[in-house]
């Protein structure tokens, strides 16, 4: 088969999928608000509403709107495929749309993972689904004992599975295997909506560690009530002990990987980070370390590091005190942040999802590094290289490393 012919192939297969999507959405946009109350209804309306109107504006004005909140894209396309009002269609495909990067690093166009990608949708449907119908929140954590000297290999937002020949989240998995690390662990995101189909494929390539890995829930497994990333917990990683919560512990470090997705705000599809009243409480019991560590989907600082979120301050006061370190994903993007007050914190939310070069940290000053080296990748021409973190705990000491999917070093605490 030529080239051309491949692609109208895979293009038809895009739209027969898309046409089963639309017609699910449909039947479940149906049941749902056969048992919303009206405020309910309405409440949802003015957030689909708001999703296609934030897609017009930053099409016609190359950014996002500086006075409103930001919504999910996984709502862009809603009114048009609920056909709700008269809602103008938004572009479709890429020969409708030319990619550009936003200066956040997202990549506005219409080809897979991309703002306008049709098949964000199912996360839209998901979420219409199980709006009222989560799994049950385990509360077994697990506390780990770790070495004196011990290997991590992070990565967030991991979980595209390998879509292409050449898809990042493949390559990236295997630089982490090359760490040998001790303990891998992922910071949440299976796209597009943590379906147990999507954590069973998507997860399935997922490099190990040799003494146990960990995976942390995250927006896009609320999507689906959180049901198929507990399958995964228990198919993957027993260690975890059906918890989406845990610890790692030696005698100077205290490591703790946090759910801060069950608890979000579902009318905000979970994007938000929250943490509920068993966490507290556990965090609370846990034991003290000089040093402690904090791992979460949801992200502590905004993208410049410049504001805390709502979600700083009852970690902090949960764990009695401000963490030395915080790994966070959820951003699409690799950042490593200045020290602030006692705090070392980066994202590391570049494991997968293609996305470009971050303008707005241009010359931050709160900004030690994020990545801008071209991926060199034919299909998506303005992505920057993807990548995970590596750190080696000797003693009280730290060495990190954000490492591309290339295999080389992008930043070094050293």
């Amino acid at each position: 088969m030529s080239a051309v012919g491949h692609l109208k192939h895979e293009y038809d297969k895009v739209k027969v999928r898309l046409h089963g999507l639309f017609t699910r959405i449909e039947m479940a946009w149906m049941k749902l608000i056969s048992e919303l109350e009206p405020k309910e209804f309405e409440a949802i309306i003015k957030l689909l509403q708001r999703g296609h109107d934030q897609a017009q504006y930053v099409l016609k004005h190359g950014e996002l709107p500086d006075d409103e909140p930001a919504v999910p894209w996984e709502l862009s396309h809603g009114l048009s495929i609920l056909r709700i009002g008269n809602a103008t269609p938004l572009p479709q495909s890429p020969d409708q749309l030319q990619t550009k990067v936003l200066k956040d690093g997202t990549l506005l166009g219409c080809r897979k993972w991309e703002l306008l990608d049709l098949l964000w949708s199912e996360a839209l449907l998901k979420w219409i689904e199980n709006l009222r119908q989560h799994a049950t929140f385990g509360t077994d954590p697990a506390l780990v004992k770790m070495e004196r000297e011990v290997t991590l290999a992070i990565a967030g937002d991991w979980g595209t599975g390998p879509f292409n020949s050449h898809a990042p989240a493949v390559s990236v998995a295997n630089q982490m295997q090359l760490a040998n690390a001790d303990f891998t662990i992922h910071l949440g995101d299976v796209y597009y909506a943590g379906t147990h189909s999507q954590e069973d494929t998507d997860m399935a390539g997922w490099p190990m560690g040799t003494h146990g890995s960990f995976t942390l829930n995250s927006n896009h497994e609320m999507y689906s009530g959180a049901h198929g990333y507990f399958k995964e917990l228990a198919a993957r990683f027993p260690g975890q002990q059906g918890t989406s919560y845990f610890a790692l512990i030696n005698d100077d470090w205290l490591i703790v990987g946090l759910d801060t997705a069950y608890a979000s705000d579902v009318m905000n599809l979970y994007m938000d980070g929250t943490l509920n009243k068993p966490q507290i409480e556990w965090m609370k019991g846990l034991p003290k370390r000089k040093k402690l560590m904090v791992l979460s989907h949801h992200q502590g600082f905004d993208i410049t590091g410049h504001n805390k979120t709502a979600l700083y301050q009852p970690v902090c006061d949960a764990l009695g005190r401000e963490p030395d370190y915080w790994y966070w994903g959820h951003l699409h993007n690799g950042i490593v942040y200045a020290t602030q007050g006692g705090l070392h914190a980066r994202c590391a939310g570049h494991g997968a999802i293609p996305y470009g070069t971050t303008s707005e940290l241009n010359g931050h000053s709160r900004v030690l590094f994020s990545e801008t080296k071209d991926a060199n990748d034919p299909d998506y021409p303005l992505r920057v290289l993807n990548g995970y973190a590596k750190i080696r705990l000797v003693g009280e000491e730290i060495f990190e490393e954000f490492i591309g999917e290339d295999g080389s070093v992008r930043w070094s605490s050293k």
